[in-house]
């Protein structure tokens, strides 16, 4: 499993978004933070994983393939020599082998969005890119929240490639999560944490574990949020007005252009 934010000693993560009044009364009223679907990302690899026709071309690899596939029960009866016949195919057939990680890949991109949802944090507030591409064009507003919540707390880091893994189903069935974490290096400059829900339907051992949804939402402590920051370019009295509104104890700060430099600075 991969570290928390916790686990790597941070204080505090942030959430760019557009400025929309009435999702924002929301998640100060209601205390809880909508989730995004991984079918709806905007990196076209992300979360959508297509296994190597490399990867399992390597004996041992393969032998690796069909104990997987053969260890759970399956929908209908298989007799021995059924069995006997599609081990066989595996092994001496790469047409049939690749038929097979196609249509596996195709499963994992129909169980991933039904399965998991993602709430996307980073450590820098101030981060012209990320306001640009994320924060309404540095009109919106970047949410700052305390890693001390278990909920945010348990976001974990995305790590980043410069080449696309060569990932087996056996493999991502061992640690599937691997799956929502990945993402080419073109990323890197978002250094993003993940909180990775899932949906109500999923079952965990713990009941009321704190990472699941209800609906697309995932509920926050009241002390989770710490403030609402304004784009340099947003309405920052109309955002203020709404904050004052509804969680009149939620500070409100502003990021500023700094006069010298290319930079952003949030104030206190």
């Amino acid at each position: 499993m991969a570290r928390t934010a916790r686990q790597d000693g941070l204080n505090r993560l942030y959430h760019y978004q557009d400025f929309n009044a009435e999702y924002l009364r929301d998640i100060l009223t209601n205390r809880r933070l909508y989730c995004s679907d991984p079918a709806k990302l905007n990196d076209p690899w992300d979360c959508r994983p297509w296994f190597s026709h490399s990867a399992l071309d390597e004996p041992p690899v393969i032998e690796e393939f069909i104990e997987w596939v053969f260890s759970s029960k399956p929908t209908s009866p298989v007799s021995d020599e059924q069995a006997a016949a599609t081990k066989s195919a595996i092994r001496n057939l790469p047409e049939y082998r690749h038929g097979l990680l196609a249509s596996f890949s195709n499963n994992f991109l129909e169980m991933i969005p039904s399965r998991w949802k993602i709430y996307s944090l980073t450590p820098h507030p101030d981060s012209t890119l990320m306001w640009s591409h994320y924060g309404g064009d540095h009109r919106g507003i970047c949410l700052e929240f305390d890693v001390g919540d278990d909920v945010i707390g348990s976001a974990q880091p995305v790590r980043y490639l410069s080449s696309y893994p060569s990932w087996t189903p056996q493999s991502l069935a061992e640690n599937g999560i691997e799956i929502l974490l990945t993402k080419s290096s073109d990323w890197q400059y978002e250094h993003e944490y993940r909180v990775i829900a899932l949906a109500e339907g999923v079952e965990r051992q713990v009941k009321e574990h704190p990472l699941l949804l209800k609906g697309s939402y995932l509920g926050i402590t009241n002390a989770s949020l710490r403030s609402i920051i304004a784009g340099c370019e947003a309405d920052f009295d109309l955002t203020k007005c709404v904050v004052e509104k509804c969680s009149p104890e939620t500070p409100i700060r502003r990021a500023v252009r700094a006069v010298d430099k290319f930079k952003l600075e949030v104030g206190s």
